[in-house]
């Protein structure tokens, strides 16, 4: 930012609009000026001849100056704001190697910010090749720094399930059953396969009870798939009488295009709300299972009944809710995900979901119990590609989900690089950079991390298993 010194000898007709906007910010965040005003300034300032435009704009400096009380240490102020920035980013970043899946304790940085965190949620664009690399050696350490064995996913409770069978037994044929599901999507890749034989090679290696366990706690949207999976858990013996009949109405039918069949799915959800001590003694361990999966099938009907009317919204709070029933049916632990990024920003912005309520956003509500526990990493993306699987598993370009790529291109040395945005005394705190369309707030109510991916292909269609 030029410094009032400098201006005097400035042919101000030339300033760009971003510095005329700097003026603006600073101004405003010294009480000395408002939009209207500012706006009536820059158009004189633009229109008068040249010989007068240079007085005019120094007289008003002086003017706002004198009016304010502002000492030479606030006009300093200005003019290193963007100084402070690009400190803050020399001191608070790490460029990562995460070629192979290796371990890599550049993401020493996360650390301290993991510690007071309960919820680590990674924001991707769907189908880049490097998310999965950058994923499993995310996870890798947080595994071995901070104890983390909770991989949360954006898939039902049911995928989740077939995929920690295939952990724990290494029958591919687990993993097949899952993927079968999912011809024609973002998920149908061979890095997305690829990634599960890699953390099953990693579980491995490490003891048994810190062997990291999937925890699906999106809604069902295969719910064919997820009731065939509660085929495989159901008990053997007959129901007691008190629940026989809503139980068999459910099992003699799985057909979801049939109206009988979706209201015995509902009709049996009610029942186990309203008889939980018997199906509770009726499923034995598996209870919990039954209960997530039918709950999400059923959502998944809902949302899918509203044509998109609010479907996001019925996404959203479900994944909220099967977070607050694992949190507390689960053993203690922290956990991590890498969602869409829309699932991640903790605050609304003009992204496609707009002014609705994230799954983040919900995790800082009242009533959560990790309320002020959540911690947000968005992906940006620099010279990438994805597989678009509404064009024929064509590669596009990857759109960032954040903006100001640029500011971040100074530091980052190598195809992958961390940023951290909070701690004391960060500009970040105060000024919001990176956030396409923000509702206002600063950069760090929306995500605290930022790791920049470059020149990364699209996925690869995973073809016939």
């Amino acid at each position: 930012m030029l410094r009032v010194t400098e201006l005097i000898s400035y042919d101000v007709t030339h300033l760009s609009q971003n510095t005329m906007q700097s003026f603006y910010r600073f101004w405003r965040s010294e009480g000395m000026v408002n939009r209207k005003k500012f706006k009536h300034l820059e158009k004189n300032m633009r229109n008068s001849r040249p010989q007068k435009h240079i007085t005019i704009f120094i007289c008003l400096l002086l003017i706002i100056f004198v009016a304010s009380g502002c000492s030479n240490k606030s006009t300093e102020k200005a003019s290193s704001s963007y100084d402070e920035v690009n400190n803050f980013l020399e001191e608070n970043h790490a460029n990562v190697d995460i070629s192979n899946y290796g371990y890599n304790n550049r993401f020493s940085i996360l650390d301290s910010d993991i510690d007071k965190n309960n919820i680590i949620l990674a924001g991707e664009t769907h189908a880049v090749a490097k998310n999965y690399e950058l994923e499993l050696t995310l996870l890798k350490h947080l595994n071995q720094k901070n104890k983390i064995r909770y991989l949360l996913a954006e898939m039902g409770y049911s995928d989740s399930c077939y995929i920690n069978e295939y952990l724990e037994t290494g029958d591919e044929a687990k993993l097949k059953l899952f993927y079968n599901t999912f011809e024609g999507t973002a998920v149908w890749s061979k890095e997305s396969y690829d990634f599960w034989i890699e953390l099953r090679k990693y579980n491995l290696t490490i003891p048994e009870d810190q062997r990291i366990q999937v925890v699906g706690i999106d809604i069902e949207f295969n719910a064919i798939a997820a009731l065939d999976y509660l085929t495989t858990i159901w008990p053997s013996t007959a129901p007691p009488k008190e629940i026989k009949l809503a139980i068999e109405k459910y099992t003699s039918s799985y057909n979801l295009k049939s109206q009988d069949t979706i209201t015995a799915i509902k009709n049996l959800q009610s029942d186990m709300v309203a008889n939980p001590d018997i199906y509770n003694t009726y499923l034995g361990s598996k209870y919990f299972d039954v209960s997530i999966v039918i709950d999400n099938v059923v959502n998944f009907i809902n949302a899918s009944a509203s044509n998109g009317a609010n479907s996001e919204d019925i996404r959203e709070l479900s994944m909220y809710s099967n977070l607050k029933r694992v949190y507390s049916h689960l053993p203690i632990g922290k956990y991590f995900g890498q969602f869409g990024m829309e699932h991640v920003f903790q605050r609304t912005c003009s992204s496609y979901m707009g002014d609705k309520t994230r799954f983040a956003m919900y995790l800082n509500s009242s009533d959560s119990p990790v309320k002020g526990k959540v911690l947000s990493i968005a992906y940006g993306y620099e010279n990438c590609t994805f597989m678009n699987s509404r064009q024929n598993n064509n590669e596009s370009v990857a759109e960032s989900p954040i903006k100001d790529i640029d500011l971040l291109n100074k530091y980052s040395k190598s195809d992958t690089t961390i940023f951290k945005l909070n701690g004391d005394n960060s500009p970040f705190s105060r000024i919001t950079a990176f956030v396409k369309g923000s509702s206002g707030g600063s950069t760090t109510d929306y995500f605290q991390y930022i790791i920049l991916i470059k020149n990364s292909k699209g996925t690869i269609p995973l073809g016939k298993l």
